[in-house]
């Protein structure tokens, strides 16, 4: 009895030595580690995206597989933003005034960017100067019914700028005869102008400008040089600038352009036709001038001896 006692006993000792043993201990716990203190051997935390794979209810094919495998390349391709670059398209090609005649063909073309330089006198006495670029898409009107005389007006805003084309008596040449321009003051360009609410008319002098732009019938005027043309009204003045110019007046057959006559043969002949009458007259004045100093001596040495012989 005494021994079941003591061995009972026993047991209970040991299941209570076993109890105790089997608590873990507060350091057997896991701690986070955002929780410890700052160590040198703290591991940095890295997260991870993963994209969501695609379901696919079919059963795992090669066409599947391909499938998955282009998904997941397309779902993870990091696409960096770009830096974006606004640019100007430029065009090599110039602004094209096109005037049909009564047929829908073709009876002027001009292709030229200009500008008009307006200088006018403002109300506190002082000279202003504006710049009016013509339009690309001014309205373009006009006449072609006569076979000698045809005109195109370039319309835009207050402006109208008119071009009168003629040809030559022996009808071998074309010519502008006239440019005009017509605007009104009252524009937010004549900011005090001195001359308010007028409609102002400046045109070509003919009195002090030759035919412009003389050209072979049948052939355009091509210039890539700047030309300036001069308009007045007797006050105010402008300069009409014109640019890579191209400009054929009593076309009939095609809607193209012709054959090109260049400026530059057309300033070279105008050098030669100035040098001509140069040369021409300073060649008649030399003889002039040699004619009547050889009629001088003769009458110096000649007439004069023979009186004095015929006096002794």
């Amino acid at each position: 009895m005494a021994l079941r006692t003591f061995s009972k006993e026993i047991f209970y000792l040991w299941c209570l030595l076993g109890t105790v043993f089997s608590i873990p201990s507060s350091t057997s716990f896991p701690q986070k580690s955002d929780d410890r203190p700052f160590t040198t051997t703290r591991k940095s935390k890295v997260l991870f995206d993963m994209p969501a794979l695609p379901k696919i209810k079919s059963p795992m094919t090669v066409e599947n597989l391909e499938q998955l495998r282009s998904t997941t390349a397309t779902s993870t391709t990091i696409t960096l933003p770009k830096s974006t670059t606004t640019q100007r398209a430029i065009s090599e090609e110039q602004p094209l005034y096109r005037l049909n005649s009564s047929n829908g063909r073709a009876c002027i073309l001009l292709q030229v960017d200009s500008v008009v330089d307006i200088t006018f006198r403002t109300t506190l006495g002082e000279e202003e100067t504006v710049s009016v670029y013509i339009p690309s898409d001014a309205t373009v009107t006009g006449n072609c019914d006569d076979e000698n005389l045809v005109t195109m007006s370039l319309k835009w805003k207050a402006f109208i700028l008119s071009w009168s084309f003629a040809k030559t008596p022996g009808r071998e040449r074309w010519y502008v005869d006239k440019i005009e321009l017509t605007f009104n003051s009252s524009d937010r360009y004549f900011q005090l102008i001195d001359q308010p609410n007028k409609t102002m008319r400046l045109s070509t002098d003919k009195k002090h400008s030759a035919m412009l732009f003389p050209t072979p019938v049948g052939k355009s005027y091509a210039c890539s040089q700047e030309t300036v043309i001069p308009l007045t009204d007797g006050k105010m003045t402008a300069r009409l600038l014109l640019r890579a110019m191209k400009l054929q007046p009593f076309k009939f057959k095609t809607n193209d352009f012709a054959t090109e006559y260049n400026c530059d043969t057309l300033n070279a002949r105008a050098s030669r036709d100035e040098t001509a009458p140069v040369a021409v007259g300073s060649t008649l004045a030399a003889a002039v001038l040699l004619t009547i100093t050889g009629y001088a001596g003769y009458r110096y040495f000649i007439v004069k001896k023979v009186k004095y012989d015929t006096m002794e």
